[in-house]
């Protein structure tokens, strides 16, 4: 099948974990058609299954990105200035970026599938994670009940679906994922600490744009410094200024931080709690 671009670089990460950023920060590549969970979105709504084959899954990106959608393109938040919109785009760019917060259980799947597929996926301290989401009107909502009785499984929020990712055991999960397929393929899988990405903004956007073969130009700086700077409340903003990565300590249940940190210790995951 004849595509329209040249690769597809997918970013994941669990909710409220800094994947909105980090694909604006991807979109602002001028070789980068960007896309906001399409699988999520009436047009393509769960379109591919892991029953999908090669050519349906082709079939899917190449729709994706000659698709114009409101949701996709995140053209409401763009207009309400809580996301910047990047005026120095290619016509045809070689790259298609999707975000996706749900459905990591396809990745092993579409890594095997399609061999011109990348992943970048960014793991955010579990405690931070579940904090920002406890403070988020618009993701903890008042029918989800209480955060101590749903912090764990999520089930308010997740219904026990397996293409959703809230609360700390699909953060577990999530996080397998992304360790197991950067074992299987390491140099098509990046895995990104969101701490670092805050502290060494600029160090860790070069290791990403490295990876993803992609030249930091001047709009990529220039979005990172006014995401550095400027402050915009909303919880889907990518304006935070300065952020905090360690609130979670004096704002989240110390019940749930140990029992977070006794599940975690001397396992594979310990590492996200540094």
């Amino acid at each position: 099948m004849n595509l329209s671009f040249k690769n597809v670089l997918l970013v994941n990460g669990t909710p409220r974990s800094g994947t909105t950023w980090l694909g604006q920060i991807i979109d602002s590549s001028p070789h980068v058609r960007y896309k906001y969970q399409p699988l999520f979105s009436n047009t393509f709504k769960e379109r591919i299954t892991l029953q999908s084959s090669e050519n349906e899954v082709n079939h899917f990106f190449e729709e994706v990105y000659n698709t114009k959608d409101d949701f996709l393109d995140r053209e409401k938040e763009k207009k309400h200035n809580i996301h910047q919109r990047f005026e120095q785009k290619n016509t045809s760019p070689d790259v298609l970026s999707i975000k996706h917060v749900r459905y990591h259980y396809l990745l092993p799947y579409l890594l095997k599938q399609i061999d011109n597929l990348k992943v970048c996926a960014i793991i955010r301290n579990p405690c931070a994670t579940l904090n920002s989401w406890r403070k988020a009107p618009k993701e903890f909502r008042e029918v989800d009940g209480n955060f101590n009785e749903q912090w764990y499984f999520a089930q308010q929020r997740d219904r026990f679906k397996p293409g959703e990712y809230f609360g700390f055991h699909k953060w577990k999960e999530a996080v397998m994922i992304f360790l197991t397929i950067k074992k299987w393929y390491p140099e098509r899988v990046h895995l990104l600490q969101y701490e670092s990405l805050v502290h060494k903004t600029m160090e860790e956007v070069k290791r990403l744009f490295d990876f993803a073969e992609l030249k930091i130009t001047d709009q990529t700086n220039d979005f990172l410094k006014r995401t550095l700077n400027e402050h915009n409340d909303d919880t889907y903003s990518v304006f935070k200024g300065k952020k905090q990565t360690e609130d979670w300590k004096q704002e989240l249940d110390p019940s749930i931080i140990e029992q977070i940190y006794r599940e975690l210790k001397e396992t594979p995951l310990e590492v996200f709690l540094k």
